[in-house]
């Protein structure tokens, strides 16, 4: 199955920074090929030689979004939130997040 080009990367992203714009365009490229992976998945009439491939992509896949969505392009986003004006719903939306061993968890509600 061949993997579609992604719109982020033929249209530029609403983000001042050059560099997080790149990173968003190969995070959602890397996205879309998961998300084909586990639709070649779902094939009744898959072979265990093609189980065995796509799962062999899909660890690659994750292993490289744990790479890429690293403590570096979290500080960009988050560089970037902070160049956003403020206003009480931007408040209320940042306050559902906590900096934790770099990553961005989010609070859960009560």
């Amino acid at each position: 199955m061949e993997i579609q080009q992604s719109s982020l990367s033929q249209n530029s992203l609403t983000v001042a920074s050059s560099t997080l714009s790149v990173l968003i365009a190969e995070l959602g490229e890397e996205c879309q090929n998961v998300t084909a992976l586990i639709e070649q998945l779902k094939s009744p009439a898959i072979t265990g030689k093609q189980q065995t491939d796509i799962l062999a992509q899909l660890l690659a896949a994750a292993i490289h979004l744990n790479v890429h969505c690293n403590a570096k392009f979290q500080g960009l986003i988050s560089a970037e939130l902070d160049k956003l004006p403020d206003d009480d719903e931007d408040e209320k939306a940042a306050e559902r997040y906590f900096w934790q061993e770099d990553l961005w968890v989010e609070t859960q509600r009560l």
